[in-house]
């Protein structure tokens, strides 16, 4: 039979680790599109122009 109720935490806090890594792709993308922005249209919003 089962030892008892699972007390809902995960022995090894993965899922910590997944949402830092998730914020760091997003963090470089955001910084990456807003460097290639300044390169091709001259500023941070690529509307202000329009």
């Amino acid at each position: 039979m089962s030892e008892g109720p699972a007390d809902g935490y995960p022995d090894h806090n993965v899922y910590t680790v997944l949402v830092m890594l998730a914020t760091f792709v997003v963090a470089g993308a955001t910084i990456y599109l807003v460097m290639r922005s300044q390169q091709l249209f001259g500023s941070m919003n690529p509307f202000s122009g329009a």
